[in-house]
């Protein structure tokens, strides 16, 4: 043999002889038969093989061997005997070669104790991953990378219903055809079981035919970085299906009841807004027609008091009238008895002339003839400003009854502007430009009312000296009263407040908000209405518009006289 050969053959893997059949000598073995055995150097060719193989059936071979029967042994499991007297399993085989015209048996033999150490571990990790199949909860399918049933649990087998027919004859496609076929969705089904490949996870739901639900999930199968399939867990959720709808099916009907319920909560609480909104105009028209109310008695107070103090004044301003007359009467008398008597001076001797001459003198006749009768013509003329003055007062306050009259209005602001003349006459100069207007059935006093205020107000709203005018005229069966003033004017923002009741821009103290509100009331209660037109810096127009008739459908063509 070579050195060549020799190296190639210790180093071979697996222990390797060559035995001479008649005397069942090893006449070779290479380094790897030596060391495994725990023989040195050449020892082991002093050796026959039954030395080695001590197995029962490995004696009986060799010893057919030796009575010249050839035959090979492709795979067989053996025991070899140690050097130190241990035994060693191993797997072997054994061929028949021909040396020239000689026969040997090589015999190859590898020690299999880990390999069967490993077969132990895989058969036991094969038995608990069999046993873990068979104990989960859901339906395992394994599908290798050639779409063949690798692996399945019974509980897949059961909850899918395959037949005992099907699964004895492992025919896999007829398997696989028949879980598809059990799903409504038969094509999605089919496509999940052939990607299996696929790197992803999946999750479907499937329906089957019979009602049942079942949830799918799968994921690849690796080794390493290589798929080499995919496994399917399939779970029962019909009666969580079942559950989840009835569930659903509760809480839909719940949020109908509680839908119901906030619609008529919704509902109850619009109506209670809307009478709490009702309750609140009420109570501020009652407020206002309580501050209205108290307004009008205080005005109508006012009004009995100025009405028995122009009746009171009245009479003195009579009596003193009537000898304020006697008196003018008396002084003419007396001047012409003066005269009579200065006409005689010149019978009178000279001592007397004298004397009367003097006192005349210091009385200053002449002035005192003069000036007596003005004095006594403008004692008249103010006694009867002060009757105007009383006149208008009365007029003004007139509160005899409530039923509407026929009153002239330009009168009834004559008279209002009388009252109201020492608020007006040192801020602005009045202007009157009437239209002549015809009578109107009205309450005087309460429209008198209204352009007090009217005036009033514009007075305040000039800040020095400033001009009102006053103007009045007619519109179809109208009649209108304007109060123009040149003061400051109100702002846009509180154009829409002004009649509101207590709105007031004056400062505190000075005003109570009440009077345009009363005011607009009046107008509102006689049929008519009041506009306003203001420009801030400018000033402001107030134009009440009052019907003539009371009633137009039942009034007459003209005004009674």
């Amino acid at each position: 043999m070579s050195d060549l050969e020799r190296l190639l053959l210790d180093h071979a893997e697996q222990m390797m002889l060559l035995v001479e059949p008649t005397g069942l000598r090893i006449v070779a073995a290479n380094r790897v038969a030596a060391q495994t055995l725990g023989y040195a150097g050449d020892d082991l060719l002093a050796k026959t093989i039954t030395d080695v193989e001590c197995a029962l059936q490995d004696i009986f071979y060799w010893e057919e061997v030796r009575n010249g029967q050839c035959q090979d042994i492709a795979a067989q499991e053996g025991m070899y005997l140690c050097a130190d007297g241990s035994t060693l399993t191993v797997g072997k085989s054994i061929r028949v070669v021909a040396h020239g015209d000689k026969r040997l048996f090589l015999v190859q033999a590898r020690d299999v104790k880990n390999e069967r150490k490993i077969a132990d571990d895989l058969a036991q990790i094969l038995s608990q991953l069999r046993a873990t199949l068979e104990s989960t909860g859901n339906g395992i399918l394994v599908i290798d990378g050639q779409g063949r049933i690798a692996n399945m649990n019974r509980l897949f087998s059961s909850m899918w219903k395959i037949q005992d027919s099907l699964l004895l004859g492992h025919d896999d496609v007829a398997i696989l055809d028949f879980v598809a076929a059990s799903v409504v969705d038969s094509e999605t089904c089919r496509q999940r079981l052939r990607e299996i490949v696929d790197g992803n996870e999946t999750k479907d739901i499937f329906e089957l035919r019979d009602g049942r639900v079942f949830e799918c999930r799968s994921r690849p199968q690796y080794l390493g970085e290589r798929i080499i399939g995919r496994v399917f867990g399939y779970d029962d959720i019909t009666e969580r299906r079942q559950a989840e709808l009835a569930l659903r099916e509760s809480r839909n009907r719940l949020e109908e009841k509680v839908l119901e319920r906030t619609s008529d909560l919704r509902a109850a609480n619009t109506a209670l807004l809307a009478e709490r909104a009702r309750q609140e105009e009420l109570i501020k028209k009652l407020a206002e027609a309580h501050a209205q109310l108290l307004q009008s008695e205080k005005m109508a107070s006012i009004g009995q008091l100025a009405a028995g103090v122009a009746h009171e004044i009245n009479n003195p301003v009579g009596f003193v009238n009537s000898n304020l007359g006697a008196l003018q009467r008396y002084v003419e008398d007396l001047l012409r008895l003066l005269s009579a008597y200065e006409g005689s001076e010149a019978e009178m001797n000279e001592a007397t002339r004298a004397v009367l001459t003097e006192l005349k003198q210091q009385v200053d006749i002449g002035y005192l003839r003069d000036d007596i009768g003005n004095l006594l013509a403008e004692s008249t003329e103010g006694l009867q400003r002060v009757k105007r003055i009383v006149q208008d007062l009365k007029n003004f306050s007139h509160v005899a009854g409530t039923e509407k009259q026929w009153a002239n209005l330009e009168q009834g602001l004559d008279s209002t502007l009388n009252v109201v003349w020492n608020e007006l006459k040192y801020k602005a100069d009045v202007v009157k430009e009437y239209g002549g207007v015809s009578e109107v059935q009205c309450i005087l006093s309460q429209l008198n009312q209204v352009f007090m205020n009217l005036l009033v107000n514009a007075a305040h709203a000039i800040e020095d000296h400033g001009r009102i005018t006053i103007r009045t005229g007619e519109l179809g069966e109208d009649v209108w009263v304007e109060v123009e003033d040149t003061g400051k004017g109100i702002l846009p923002e509180h154009l829409d407040r002004i009649f509101d009741p207590f709105f007031t821009t004056k400062p505190v103290g000075t005003g109570t908000g009440l009077g345009l509100s009363l005011s607009y009331s009046i107008v509102q209660q006689h049929g008519g209405r009041i506009e306003v037109k203001s420009e801030s810096g400018k000033g402001s127009i107030f134009k009440v518009i009052l019907p003539r008739f009371a009633n137009p459908a039942n009034a007459p063509a003209t005004p009674q006289e």
